[in-house]
């Protein structure tokens, strides 16, 4: 699908802001239930909360996780009219393959930026 300026112009609005974890579903459950990223914990004990991605106007992205201290920055591009790609130079824990150009396609779903990281698909909200 071509995108036009508007679709464009309509796209940057909609994502330009900050972003965070709200919900995550495990595609192992029964009812793939909406599981509140601050229940979700990983194997060390934390859980999505800490993260955040910003988006800017100028198409730069930068990914946080304020509980280890530590950013990544990279781009970000509408692909389609409810979808966007993001590159970083570096991305947390997820090597370079399959895994990872899942994790940097986002998709819109009710409102939410949805991500697939494995066996596990995150929803991020707007906030800012």
């Amino acid at each position: 699908m071509q995108l036009d300026k508007y679709d464009l112009a309509s796209g940057k609005k909609f994502i330009v802001g900050t972003w965070r974890p709200d919900f995550v579903v495990n595609f192992f459950s029964n009812d793939l239930a909406h599981i509140p990223a601050a229940e979700f914990k990983s194997n060390d004990g934390r859980d999505l909360t800490a993260i955040s991605f910003t988006f800017s106007d100028d198409n730069t992205v930068k990914m946080e996780d304020r509980e280890r201290g530590a950013a990544e920055s990279g781009t970000w591009e509408q692909t389609d009219l409810s979808e966007y790609r993001y590159t970083l130079n570096a991305f947390f824990d997820v090597p370079e393959g399959p895994m990872r150009d899942n994790a940097e396609k986002l998709t819109v779903i009710e409102g939410d930026l949805c991500f697939t990281l494995g066996f596990i698909t995150i929803a991020l909200k707007k906030d800012e």
